[in-house]
């Protein structure tokens, strides 16, 4: 089975050969992130409550780092 032979453009901003299927709103990928056009972290498909948002239902008694034993003077 023969390969298909995919079309390669120039990306505006850097002028690199880029694969035309790879390419985001006409730039080359590694620029599209460096224009914001995209975001940079991966999508890991987590669910629920990140630590900031629990941060407002930290106890009052929580440790905050000051109150441990060991830093007593």
């Amino acid at each position: 089975m023969a390969a298909v032979p995919v079309e390669m453009r120039r990306c505006p901003r850097c002028g690199h050969l880029t694969r035309a299927d790879r390419m985001v709103k006409g730039y080359g990928r590694d620029c599209a992130a460096q224009l914001g056009l995209i975001g940079r972290s991966v999508d890991t498909g987590h669910r629920g409550p990140d630590l900031l948002d629990l941060l407002p239902e930290e106890p009052a008694d929580a440790c905050d780092g000051w109150d441990r034993p060991a830093d007593r003077a």
